[in-house]
């Protein structure tokens, strides 16, 4: 086949679907739903099977797919039977008592077994009379702008379905109590100033040392330091510090470095945790108030030209922390009013910029509760966390 036949073929199956022999098949799937806590059968969930029925050689419109549902029984399964003609469908689930927003769509990708029998059209030999009669017949198509007639002849000659039954077992964590609370899910990250830098000698190597970076948790800001600091000018500032970022640099043999702690105050800290193994529903309910919060966590951040060469996350992708800050005490020590949240992992400070996945800030003193209302976010305006 020619250049120029080969270049069309390309063009033209780049963002389209060939689809075999547009039959319709039923297809099943079964979707078993267990609580998580108490092993029970979930019995009052959705299952919506989205599979695409209609197929352009332009643009794939929301109206090209078809969705079908149905509900778990007694036992707890969802038993979804449905027309398709591609092999490929997405299913996702909703259960009003329990998390499920890892099985919403786009997440539960499926695929049923088929044996396909390729076009001819696909390996044309020019140097046979069938193979240069085939190609002509190409051509010709071409020619008469007849695309729909060109694109079938690549269409396999047949599709043999070697299942079409799918099985699947699903645990959901179950709703406890979600409160209204300040939630964010920073995307770009926040970015911190590198203010007052002094140069040190140590055991003499040149260190830098940054001026420390409070940080607001409820605002999602950091504190400015400034005493004349003007918000119309430098954006808003945050009010109350949560945590301090203390920061250095120091560069050997063309590396840089840079290092240092997120530092709590007196009866203020911090613990951590592996997250739940549920993408749902990551972290935690609420705060153990009797563990033991420990007031500094390390970081470093190592980059040759730019390159990031070696990191020590503040916490890494399967790390949740809970935090207590905002504490006041009385004359011995005893702690009458605290403030909880949570940050959801990774969590690091690189590039400038203080990085992590989800946080959630608990406004109301003395309150353990961690489990974040997703419609009512008090940060309203950051749209950014997914996470209860």
């Amino acid at each position: 086949m020619n250049k120029v036949v080969s270049v069309t073929v390309a063009s033209l199956l780049t963002g389209c679907v060939l689809v075999h022999a547009r039959t319709a098949h039923t297809g099943h799937l079964f979707v078993s739903l267990t609580d998580r806590e108490s092993g029970e059968p979930i019995t009052n969930a959705t299952v919506t099977v989205r599979c695409q029925t209609k197929f352009s050689l332009s643009h794939t419109l929301e109206s090209f797919f078809t969705k079908t549902s149905a509900m778990s029984n007694s036992n707890g399964i969802a038993h979804v039977e449905f027309q398709f003609y591609d092999p490929d469908f997405e299913w996702h689930v909703e259960a009003p008592d329990h998390y499920n927003g890892i099985y919403g769509s786009g997440h539960g990708k499926e695929e049923f077994g088929c044996v396909v029998e390729e076009s001819d059209y696909l390996h044309i030999d020019t140097n046979t009379v069938q193979g240069l009669a085939m190609y002509n017949e190409l051509v010709q198509l071409e020619n008469n702008d007849d695309y729909l007639g060109f694109i079938a002849k690549f269409s396999p000659k047949s599709v043999t379905y070697t299942n079409d039954v799918i099985c699947r077992s699903v645990c959901l964590t179950p709703k406890h109590n979600p409160q209204p609370m300040y939630a964010y899910g920073e995307c770009e990250g926040v970015f911190l100033p590198k203010r007052n830098p002094v140069v040190l000698v140590t055991n003499g190597m040149e260190v830098t040392r940054y001026e420390p970076v409070d940080f607001d948790m409820k605002e999602c800001l950091v504190v400015s330091s400034e005493p004349n600091y003007d918000p119309f000018l430098h954006g808003p500032s945050g009010k109350v510090c949560d945590f301090r970022v203390e920061r250095y640099r120091v560069t050997t043999n063309d590396v840089r470095t840079t290092y240092g702690w997120i530092v709590f105050a007196p009866g203020c800290g911090v613990y951590k945790r592996n997250t739940t193994g549920d993408p749902s529903f990551p972290t935690t309910y609420e705060a153990e108030t009797n563990e033991t919060f420990v007031s500094r966590i390390p970081y470093e951040c190592s980059s040759v030209s730019g390159r990031v060469v070696n990191i020590q996350k503040i916490l890494d992708d399967n790390e949740y922390m809970v935090l207590r800050t905002r504490v006041s005490t009385n004359g011995v020590g005893d702690v009458l009013s605290c403030n909880y949240s949570k940050i959801l992992g990774p969590m690091s400070v690189q590039g400038g910029r203080l990085w992590f996945r989800s946080l959630i800030f608990n406004p109301r003193p003395n309150d353990p509760k961690l489990e974040f209302d997703t419609v009512n976010n008090l940060a309203t305006d950051d749209p950014c966390n997914w996470y209860p």
